[in-house]
This record gives C-alpha cells, structure tokens and sequence, in this order.
C-alpha cells in the first residue's frame, strides 16, 4: 500500500470516528432528557447504558497515538458495549437463576474490570486506577496483613463477579447517580454558558467590586462563586474565568503568583456552592438518604462564609500592600449590567422553585434546560444555532467524562471496602486515636480527607472519604449533615493543597507563575477557610438546623468571626497589625464561631473590638513616631 492509499485511508477512518462520536454525543443527551422527563428505567440498565455511551466516547476521543492502536481501540470499543449489555441481560437472568454465576460470567467479570481500569485511565489520570488496583490486590491478598487489617480469603471468581453485578461495584450506586442527575447538571451548565451567561456573571462581578481597593481580586472572587452555581469543576472554572480575571489583577498591581492563587482558591469554592456542588450533591443524598433540597439549602452558608472570608482577605492583603483602585472609565454600572442580563438569572431561580417545590432533581433540572434554551433564543439568538447547541452538549460530555469514569472506578473502592469491612476498620483507628474527642477526630479526618483527594475529581474523593472516614466523626457526635459536609469541604480544598493541585496547575499556568509559589499563597488566601467546616461541625445552625433566630444569630457571628480572623492572618485592619494584636485577634475569631454559650460571642467581639483600637490608637502613632525619629 503505498503514502497516498495509506492516507486515504486514514482519512476515511476519521470521517468514520467523526460520524460515530456525533452518533454517541446526540443519543447520550436525548437518552438522559428522555430519562429524565419520562423513561422510567431500572438503575442498573441506567448504569450501563450510561457507561456504554460515556465509555465509548473516551475511547474515540482519546484514542492510542501507536500503531495498531485504532484496531485496539475498536476492540476495547466493542468490548465496553459487550460488558454493558451483558450486566444487563444478566441482572434481568438472575431472576430465574438466583444470583447465580456461570464460568462465561465470571470471565467477563474479571473482563470487565480491566477495561474499566483501561478506559477511565484515559480521562483521570493514573492515580485512581492504580489505588482501584490496588483496593483490588487489597481484596486478594487481604488474608496475608497483619493485626485488623486482616480480611477473610476472597478469590477472583468471588470478587470480579460481586464488583460487576453488584449495586456497590462498577456499574452500582456511583455511577447511577452520575446517569441519573450529574450529566444532566453538566448539560445545564455546558447550555447555560453558551448562552452568554458566564460573561454575564463576571461583568456583574466586576462592575460591583471593581471600584474597590483590588477590584479585579475581587471580580475573580465573585465572578468564580457565581460560575460555581452551574460549574462544579475548581480547573474548569479557573479556565473560565480565570482567562479574564487574571490578566486584570496583573494588571491592578498583584503579583501573578497572588493573581494565580486568588483564582484557584476562589474556583475550588465553586465546589461546595449550590446547586450542583461539584455534583456531589446528588452522591451525598444517595449516601445519607437526606433529600438534595436539603443538602442544597445546608451547605449554601458555608459555602457564602468561604466566600465572604476570601473576600475579605483579599481586601486587607489589597490594603496592606496598597495596591491602587482600578480605573473607573471602562466600567460599566451594576444596574447597566443587570439591566441587560438578569434573564440569564431565570433558569437558576426556576432549578431552585422546582426543588423547594418538591420536584425531583431530575425533573427540575429538565424544566431549567428548556428554559435555558428559551432564554438563549430571546439573549443570544446567534448563539443558538445547531451547530453551536451541538457544541455544547459536546462539552457537556467531556465534562461528565472524567466524573463517570471516577465514578465507575469508585464502585471498585466502595464495593471491595464493603466486601473486606475496610471502612469499619479505618473508622475503628480514627476512633481510637481520638479517644473519644471530637476536634482530634476532625483533624485526622481533615488530614485523611486533603490526603485521599489529591489529584482525584471532589465526586471520587468524597465518595471514598464518606465510606471511610465519615462513619467515625458520626459515631463520635457529630450530625450525618456535618460529617459529610466536612469531607466534601476537605475534598474540594484538596484541589488547591500540593502536591497534586489541579486549580493551582491550571491557575499558574494563565497568571505565567511558579507553581509552588502560586500555591504557597493559596494556602495562606484559604487559611481562613480551613476553620469554617470546624465550625459548623459544632454549631449546625450554620448548616440552617434550627430556629430561624439561631440560625440568624449563627450567620451573623460566624461572618464577625472570620473578619476577625481574616484580618488576624492577613496582619491588616485599618492598619497594619503588629504581631502581638494578631496573635491575639485569632482566638477572639474562634470565639466568635462558638455557637454555645452565648457569652463566648460576646467576649470574642469585644476583645476583637478592643484590640482594633489598641493598634489605631497607640501602637501605629507609636510606630509613627519611631519612624520619624529614625
């Protein structure tokens, strides 16, 4: 064959791959809309032809650059079909045979797994499958550890077959949440920002902050929590917004290793803002068996308290650096800006009606896609057209990608730590640690949580971390509510902790900084954030649990508490702090979070009051004079 028949060819087979992925990308979104309005199907025929769909546009998406890799690539394509119809026909068999499996099953089970391990390789990275490999040899060879963490004698022909058909293993609980809610939460996003809804969030952002001391700084704080409402990625909102906020706060006078961290710590927020919540939402209520309402509504302060700490500490950093407020002759006016956009508001009010309603999640985010396509033809009709709608649901597959694929892996981890009672046991060490303290069992949890979720998607990570970790701080008093808050929290900072962190990577890579640098200064930016999910472990009014006046009385110490210890590690408040007000004004924010009995509060506000005077009264006239003199 010679150059020109092998390129021919080659560009046959590509218009072929082209035609095949458009296939899956149209029947994936139609399939989940139908789902979602009216096919009523079983979850594990969800599971599995979800994955049949996903699975095989990661693998013509991302196909092996070696030769003969296409003819491998084709052969793991029919095979992922094979897996899924095969759990299919057998789930709907078992009926008859009573679970049990023959020699054919089991092959394809121990099959199975391995070309789940091959394909959502491919989106994740190596870290979550080489841990679901080694939860696997974990399963195997568990009878040859010592002390408690030995297990009973588990063979392959046990294990492969219980991980394939089970509702804890691949095609289980996991991933019939990704089918069942999280892709249709991407599509409304991916729909959402075609609309011109993400440019809308940050102009609002920036005409409302940007006549403040580091505007820009704050326009990538406020521009990322909104973009956080329908963009449940830390990496994927630094991109979104990052690309123009970044540039700006250069620009303003931050240095881009300050300009990288504010927007990777603002993005990885967006993870813990309702309502998709880095779709861990929908997980967590599988998890607990607490409605998504519910979860919705709990985690909405937190996540505004991380906000309004960020914010408030990028303004004192602004002020004790002087950096100068931004030119106001570009800036269009917040009512301007509203004016023109606020219809792009209406599919997030219409989500949000439909679930305080009662509506299922499913349903709800159905009604909120057509009035996002609606909106889009009354906003932005040139956007609207099939070619640009088709690109769209493309992104919207991409973004459900990795999350399947982590998804799909993490029935692995579930289904081999139930099988081995693993989780029981770490949360037997936790517990024996902590010796029956709750603040230490918080910390080793915390510890756990930033550790487990290096490098992985916040759904994997919080899916491993709810297993594991969260069943000991319940035992040890705290609510299911504010356990599994407190993991997600960690799991979702994990993306800006070293050293895998994923925020910080795409961050430095706009701002052209140093990657440790950039996340030195978002450890310092997200200090502050590291104590709220302490805080509302032990005063779940924070979490809206509770009398309204509680709650009221809740929201208003908890914000004095974290001005107070914003302006504490920043070293700024009004002026700038010496070292003893500092270390002093940090307790008196503790303080102020305490939510029993009362008088803490009142203590933590006056001594932080007091110590505010101090430094503008005496201390900095003080250092005044000393100045001069020299």
């Amino acid at each position: 064959m010679n150059q020109k028949e092998l390129t021919k060819n080659q560009s046959s087979g590509d218009r072929v791959i082209g035609v095949l992925v458009a296939v899956i990308v149209c029947v994936t979104a139609l399939f989940h809309l139908w789902t979602a309005s009216f096919g009523v199907y079983p979850a594990y025929f969800l599971s599995a032809v979800h994955w049949a769909m996903i699975g095989c546009f990661i693998i013509l998406k991302n196909p092996l650059r070696f030769k003969g890799g296409r003819l491998i690539d084709m052969g793991l394509f029919a095979a992922n079909i094979f897996i899924c119809i095969h759990v299919i026909l057998l789930q709907q068999v078992f009926v008859i045979r009573a679970g049990v499996y023959t020699q054919w099953d089991i092959y394809i089970s121990i099959a199975s797994l391995l070309i789940a391990l091959l394909i959502a390789s491919r989106v994740v990275g190596m870290i979550l499958p080489v841990i679901s490999l080694l939860f696997i040899l974990y399963g195997l060879y568990g009878r040859y550890f010592p002390g408690m963490f030995r297990t009973v004698r588990f063979t392959l022909r046990r294990l492969a077959p219980y991980l394939y058909t089970s509702a804890d293993g691949i095609f289980g609980q996991t991933l019939m949440v990704s089918a069942q809610f999280i892709y249709l939460f991407v599509l409304f996003g991916s729909l959402l920002e075609l609309t011109g809804a993400g440019e809308f969030f940050v102009d609002l952002a920036y005409s409302v902050t940007g006549k403040t001391r580091g505007g820009p700084a704050q326009a990538a704080v406020f521009s990322s929590m909104l973009m956080g409402t329908i963009n449940g990625s830390g990496a994927a909102n630094v991109v979104t917004t990052g690309n123009f906020t970044i540039p700006l706060m250069k620009k303003a006078g931050f240095s881009p290793e300050r300009a990288g961290a504010i927007e990777a710590v603002a993005s990885s927020g967006g993870q813990i803002m309702p309502p998709v919540m880095g779709a861990v939402a929908f997980l967590m209520a599988e998890m607990t068996g607490i409605s998504y309402g519910k979860i919705a509504i709990a985690a909405f302060v937190p996540a505004a308290l991380y906000y309004v700490t960020l914010s408030t500490s990028v303004y004192f950093n602004a002020r004790r650096e002087n950096v100068p407020i931004s030119s106001t002759k570009t800036m269009r006016k917040t009512w301007e800006v509203f004016k023109n956009g606020w219809l792009y508001l209406g599919p997030l009010v219409v989500l949000i009606a439909l679930l305080v309603m009662g509506f299922s999640a499913q349903r709800a985010v159905f009604v909120a896609i057509i009035a996002v396509i609606l909106i889009g033809f009354i906003k932005n009709r040139t956007n609207m057209t099939p070619r640009k709608i088709y690109q769209s649901i493309v992104s919207s597959i991409n973004g459900i990608a990795p999350i399947a694929a982590a998804c799909l892996l993490a029935g692995i981890i579930m289904g081999i730590i139930n099988m081995t009672g693993l989780g029981l046991k770490i949360s037997g060490i936790i517990q024996m640690l902590a010796n029956g303290r709750l603040m230490v069992a918080l910390v080793l949890s915390m510890i756990t949580s930033l550790l487990l979720g290096m490098g992985l998607p916040t759904s994997a990570a919080y899916m491993i971390l709810a297993v594991l970790v969260a069943p000991a701080l319940i035992t040890m008093g705290a609510s299911p509510m504010a356990a599994h808050m407190f993991i997600l929290y960690f799991g979702a900072l994990s993306t800006i902790t070293p050293p895998v962190a994923l925020s910080i990577f795409a961050a430095a890579a706009i701002a052209g900084s140093n990657i440790w640098s950039t996340g030195r200064e978002a450890i310092k930016l997200a200090a502050t954030g590291f104590v709220i999910p302490f805080v509302f472990v032990y005063n779940n009014e924070l979490l809206m649990v509770g009398s309204i006046g509680a709650v009221v009385l809740a929201l208003i110490t908890a914000v004095l508490g974290c001005v107070a210890v914003s302006m504490s590690l920043t070293g700024w408040a009004a002026v700038k702090l010496s070292i003893p007000g500092r270390l002093v004004l940090f307790p008196c924010g503790i303080m102020l979070f305490i939510a029993r009995p009362f008088f803490w509060n009142v203590i933590g506000f006056f001594a932080a009051v007091i110590i505010v005077l101090v430094e503008t009264k005496l201390v900095e006239p003080q250092r005044e004079k000393t100045k001069i003199k020299k």
